[in-house]
C-alpha cells in the first residue's frame, strides 16, 4: 500500500469522529520503482493532508521530508524527488493501520489493507 492510498484512508467505525490519519505500524516496507512525474505531484501536492504523509513516511523509517511544506516547495526538484519517494515508492507490504480514536487495527497484507469493519461496527 502507497502512503498515496494512506492518506486519503479513515477509520469509518459507526461513532468514530476522529478516523484520520490511521497510525501505521510497519512490519515489512518495501521499496518499489515508479516513474517520476512532476506534473502528479504538484497537481497531488495540494490533495495531501502533508502532517499525516510525513508522520506515515517516518514510521515507515523514512525521514527526509521536512516537517512542513509550502505551495512554493513544489518548485524545488530536490523537494519534488522526495515527495515522489515518500508518496509512491515508499509500499507498506506488511502491518496494521490503527484507528487514532478506538484502536482497531486494520491488517494489511501483501499490501492490501482490509478495512472491512465487523457487523457491530457498522
Amino acid at each position: 500500500m502507497r502512503l498515496l492510498t494512506h492518506n486519503m484512508l479513515s477509520c469509518n467505525i459507526k461513532g468514530v469522529t476522529n478516523g484520520f490519519p490511521l497510525r501505521i505500524e510497519a512490519e515489512k516496507v518495501v521499496e518499489k520503482q515508479v516513474d517520476f512525474n512532476a506534473d502528479f505531484l504538484k497537481n497531488m501536492f495540494p490533495k495531501i493532508e502533508w502532517k499525516a504523509l510525513v508522520a506515515a513516511a517516518k514510521s515507515m523509517g523514512y525521514t527526509d521530508l521536512p516537517d512542513q511544506a509550502e505551495s512554493s516547495m513544489i518548485d524545488s526538484e530536490e523537494f519534488l524527488k522526495k515527495f515522489h519517494h515518500a508518496l509512491l515508492q515508499l509500499h507498506l507490504e506488511e502491518g496494521a493501520l490503527i484507528c487514532p480514536e478506538t484502536g482497531r487495527r486494520f491488517p494489511v497484507n501483501k499490501g492490501i489493507p482490509n478495512m472491512l469493519l465487523h457487523e457491530d461496527e457498522v
